[in-house]
């Protein structure tokens, strides 16, 4: 059994159309399917059903495709650990982190990281899935929030590592900011521009929200804290977002109004147990933790 083999069959267990994971292979689908026959004969048994032009896997495949993904880990992680002691730590760390206010607090952090380790190329992409992405190793770290719902997964590691309330934001010229603090009471006829649904977020706001008999009504709904936060400032509708996230924002004519017995969220880093950290994914969660520290 050769790894390329064993690289042909993870991409078909992916995709589950030979055309299609053989384009991404940049290989012929005959060159692919022939590799999945020896691969099949060598093991004795089918891998997969075909039917029709419909590929499933079979109960031999499912257990192949379990072990040969943690045989790829197993030399990714052997190639990372050695590039650790050869190449002066010149890794490639891929971090997923929530599309909203992460955004102003990282770019600090990653100008320091990058003083420290110039030669890790790093790649941080906006994600909602960040679980299933840290999972599926489609990246090497995860910075999200934990959330009551999400399922336990004895491969993950979470680490939190800041804790925040929410606040009310208004315009300057709304009718509640000159309040000091408001109450879910209080928040029942006003129009929100938010998160879509299904960002943490939003899902966070709205679990809140029906604790104490509250439903977010939006007029408009953005995937990004500045759009949202500049919809607030033209006074299209209120916003409920984190506490320090005006910070970022003193210029615009807007108020954070305190909550009463706010949402709390807590955020975690999130990476597999089973896979290698490099010294600039440690040095990197090190960081995380020390900076958000300054701001409690």
């Amino acid at each position: 059994m050769e790894f390329r083999q064993l690289q042909y069959f993870l991409m078909l267990c992916n995709e589950l159309h030979f055309s299609e994971a053989a384009f991404k292979l940049g290989i012929t689908q005959p060159t692919l399917s022939q590799q999945i026959r020896v691969l099949e004969d060598e093991i004795g048994v089918p891998l997969f059903d075909r039917i029709g032009k419909k590929t499933v896997k079979t109960e031999a495949g499912e257990i192949l495709e379990h072990h040969a993904r943690q045989i790829v880990q197993q030399l990714e992680n052997a190639k990372t650990a050695i590039a650790d002691l050869t190449r002066l730590h010149a890794s490639h760390l891929r971090i997923a982190v929530l599309p909203s206010d992460l955004d102003y607090r990282l770019t600090s952090l990653l100008i320091d990281f990058h003083n420290q380790f110039p030669q890790t190329k790093v790649q941080v992409f906006p994600s909602i899935d960040i679980v299933n992405q840290v999972l599926n190793i489609e990246v090497d770290l995860g910075v999200g929030l934990s959330m009551p719902a999400m399922p336990a997964d004895q491969r993950l590691t979470r680490i939190p590592f800041y804790t925040e309330t929410y606040s009310l934001y208004v315009h300057a010229d709304h009718p509640l900011a000159g309040c000091e603090s408001v109450s879910a009471d209080d928040l029942r006829t006003i129009p929100f521009v938010m998160y879509p649904k299904g960002f943490y977020g939003r899902d966070l706001i709205d679990r809140w929200g029906s604790e104490n008999g509250l439903t977010v009504e939006t007029i408009m709904e953005t995937g990004s804290a500045t759009s949202l936060l500049q919809l607030v400032h033209a006074g299209i509708g209120a916003t409920i977002q984190p506490s320090r996230l005006i910070e970022s924002f003193q210029s615009l004519k807007i108020r954070a109004i305190e909550i009463k017995d706010s949402p709390i969220r807590e955020m975690v880093i999130m990476y597999r147990n089973d896979k290698y950290m490099s010294v600039a994914a440690k040095a990197f969660i090190h960081k995380l933790e020390t900076s958000f520290r300054t701001f409690r």
